[in-house]
């Protein structure tokens, strides 16, 4: 065979392709089917996981519909991720001729053809890639490559299956949110309650112009809102209201009304300084903010004296600086400007700062009547979810909700204990001092009877003579002679030196005392 009778129309390497391209196809979508049922077993446990935990644990409130959907979500995405893994997966020639030399039993002919027809200059070579040809002309790529069911799969419809039942179980928290429904009666007469507070406080908004309290009206509103959806619930409608209370609180923090309070009691003693002044400084005293306001509007600051400019000059720097640590940067700035102009004696300037602080007393005047309707409002907010929770009741057992919207039957505690108590009956039964503690339960206790005997207590009670002191003498002799004899047992069967002894023994009758020491010291 020459190497003309060799060539081919087409490059050897475009030849083995050309006929390994229906295997690779098949390949393509086998590993397309095997990708998809892995993501299906995948998307398949995690749905089976999901079930589970919705029958364990608190899950969020949803319907059957929406949970089944949620799993069909979960399921057909893992579907789909399977299926784009198995298009992208690169497949390439090699694992095809593999597959035909496996199913044909050619011992990797396919394989080596295929390396070798990039370089074909060997006679050899093209010997061998041109035998790999003529075979591949009888490959049948369907039984190369039957396209089967995955295992998989199996495994994922059975997940699915069990997921899905999983959605007709009760969950965890079932019991406790069919306890806490709440009758349409009785949040209709909330939300009723509620919106006419609100109303009151958007009024009072429209008259003032107040942008800030505006803003709060709208917040209320959108949560009122949430009042009126059917089927509410007493925990989540309570949460609403205590938001709700939580808003009108916040605001009122945010007008610092006792802040300003202090502030303008500090103002009021500079303006007493100056005559002129002291009109507004006796309203601002007394609590009447609006004829403060006024008078300062109508200040005559041309009858400032001079030798009152520079101390209420100065005690409105003082004031402006309380004011300042205070956080009340604009009063503050009011103050330092009329300050300046009472020192200058500008009357021009003081009476136009006198006008800037009369707004600015005028201002607060409004939201200290806004913090006294605001805390109003907030109490009857708290009223309305007080009276709201205890007509809450879902059971008709005559169970009321507790401020958290949990019910409980009146008189019973969900953390009761059948456990009797250490301390019932502790001084009733003569035990004054109760149960002892970890240092009472060391002391020694003792009865001291004040009789020198060595049979311990004595129930017998003594009178004091001269027989008794007799007796007493002659037990203590006793004692003493007991003890000494008890000691010199011991010195002598301890090994010590006849000189050591004989120290020892004069040392104890040196230190012992004479038996009429008592009677000549008395």
């Amino acid at each position: 065979m020459t190497a003309q009778s060799l060539a081919f129309p087409q490059p050897m390497s475009q030849q083995i392709t050309t006929l390994l391209s229906p295997v690779k196809r098949r390949l393509r979508w086998r590993n397309i089917h095997s990708r998809t049922a892995i993501g299906a077993a995948v998307s398949g446990a995690l749905c089976l996981l999901l079930g589970f935990l919705r029958i364990t644990i608190d899950w969020p409130e949803t319907t059957a519909p929406q949970t089944a959907g949620l799993f069909a979500i979960v399921f057909c995405s893992g579907i789909l991720l399977g299926a784009v893994w198995g298009i992208v997966e690169r497949l390439g020639w090699k694992l095809a001729a593999a597959e035909v030399d496996q199913h044909y039993g050619w011992k990797d002919r396919t394989t080596t053809a295929l390396q070798l027809s990039g370089n074909t200059s060997a006679p050899l070579a093209r010997l061998q890639v041109a035998d790999a040809v003529n075979h591949l002309q009888t490959v049948n790529s369907v039984e190369v490559v039957p396209l089967q069911m995955p295992r998989a799969i199996l495994w994922a419809a059975g997940c699915a299956v069990v997921a899905i039942g999983t959605v007709l179980l009760p969950n965890a928290n079932q019991p406790l949110k069919a306890a806490v429904t709440v009758r349409s009666a009785s949040v209709k007469e909330a939300a009723t309650e509620i919106r006419d507070r609100i109303d009151e406080i958007d009024q009072l908004a429209e008259e003032s112009g107040l942008q800030p309290l505006k803003d709060l009206v709208v917040r209320l509103k959108r949560d009122l809102t949430k009042l009126d959806q059917p089927d509410a619930e007493v925990r989540e409608s309570l949460k609403t209201m205590s938001a709700m209370q939580q808003k009108m609180q916040s605001m009122m923090s945010e007008l610092n009304i006792e802040a300003m309070d202090a502030s303008l009691a500090d103002v009021a003693d500079a303006l007493d300084t100056a005559s002129a002044f002291k009109p507004a400084a006796n309203s601002l005293k007394q609590q009447a903010l609006a004829k403060a306001a006024d008078a300062l509007q109508n200040v005559d600051a041309e009858n400032i004296d001079r030798t009152e400019s520079r101390p209420t000059a100065e005690k409105l720097s003082d004031a402006a600086l309380s004011a300042k640590e205070k956080g009340l940067k604009k009063l503050s700035e009011s103050l330092d400007e009329l300050a300046e102009s009472v020192k200058a004696g500008d009357a021009a300037k003081t009476a136009e700062a006198s006008e800037k602080l009369a707004t600015k007393i005028k201002t607060h005047d409004l939201a200290k009547s806004m913090n006294q309707m605001l805390k109003r409002k907030s109490d009857q907010l708290a009223a309305a979810k007080t009276k709201f929770a205890a007509n809450s009741n879902s059971e008709g057992n005559g169970a009321a909700a507790d401020a958290t919207g949990l019910n409980l039957v009146k008189g019973k505690s969900d953390s009761q204990s059948g456990a009797a108590s250490r301390k019932a009956g502790a001084k009733a039964a003569g035990n004054i001092d109760g149960e002892k503690t970890r240092l009472d339960g060391q002391k020694q206790m003792a009865r001291l009877t004040g009789q020198l005997t060595e049979a311990g207590d004595s129930d017998k009670e003594t009178i004091a003579g001269e027989a008794s002191e007799q007796q007493a003498q002659r037990l203590a002799q006793e004692a003493f002679t007991k003890y000494q004899k008890m000691s010199e047992a011991v010195l002598e069967h301890e090994s010590i030196p006849p000189g050591h002894r004989q120290t020892i023994r004069k040392y104890f009758e040196l230190i012992r005392p004479e038996p009429g020491a008592d009677e000549s010291a008395r």
